[in-house]
C-alpha cells in the first residue's frame, strides 16, 4: 500500500509541474553518463527550469487529463522530461547545447502554448534568441535612433554657438616705421 501512495504522490507532483510549465520537453537519455546528466541538470536549473528522469507510466498518468495528452505516445524507453517555468526558450537552448556534445541524448517531443511540438519544431525553437538576447537587441534598437538624435542636437548647438560668437576684430596692420 505504501508503494501505491508513493506512486500517487509522484503523479500528483508531475501534474503540478506540468500545470505551471510554459514548455515541456521529452528526451531519450538512454546511454548518457550520470556525470553528463548531472551537468545537464545544473545547466537546466540555471535557466529556472527542472529536468527529471521519470517512469513512463507515472508521467503518462499525469499527462492523461491534460492538454498535453498527445505526449503519451512518446513515452517509450528512458525518458527525461524538462519543465520550463520562466523562459520557454532558455531550457530548450540548454538541452540542444547538451545534445550537440552528448550524441546519445535525443529529443522525442515537446509541448508549448497549447500545442505539441515535434523534433523539428523544437530545433527551430532552440535557435530563437533567448529573453536576455532579445532585451539586448531591443535596447540596441532603441538606443541607436536616440544616439543619432543627440548627435544632431549637439551639432546644431555647436553651429549656433559659432554663429553667435562675435567675429574677432581683424588686427590692423602695424604702422610702418618712418624712414
Amino acid at each position: 500500500m505504501k508503494d501505491l501512495s508513493n506512486k500517487e504522490a509522484y503523479v500528483k507532483e508531475f501534474a503540478e509541474k506540468l500545470a505551471k510549465s510554459q514548455v515541456v520537453v521529452l528526451a531519450n537519455c538512454e546511454g548518457v553518463k550520470v556525470s553528463e546528466m548531472t551537468a545537464l541538470r545544473k545547466s537546466v536549473r540555471e535557466t529556472g527550469s527542472e529536468l527529471r528522469v521519470v517512469k513512463n507510466t507515472l508521467l503518462c498518468r499525469a499527462l492523461h487529463n491534460t492538454p498535453m495528452k498527445d505526449l503519451e505516445g512518446h513515452m517509450k524507453g528512458s525518458t527525461a522530461v524538462t519543465f520550463g517555468y520562466n523562459d520557454p526558450i532558455a531550457p530548450v537552448k540548454a538541452l540542444f547545447e547538451f545534445a550537440e556534445k552528448a550524441k546519445k541524448f535525443t529529443f522525442k517531443a515537446g509541448f508549448m502554448d497549447g500545442q505539441s511540438l515535434n523534433v523539428n519544431q523544437l530545433t527551430v525553437l532552440s535557435k530563437i534568441p533567448g529573453r536576455k538576447e532579445l532585451y539586448g537587441m531591443l535596447a540596441s534598437a532603441v538606443q541607436g535612433p536616440i544616439r543619432k538624435f543627440a548627435c544632431v542636437i549637439d551639432s546644431l548647438r555647436k553651429k549656433r554657438e559659432e554663429a553667435a560668437a562675435p567675429a574677432a576684430p581683424a588686427e590692423a596692420p602695424a604702422e610702418a616705421p618712418a624712414v
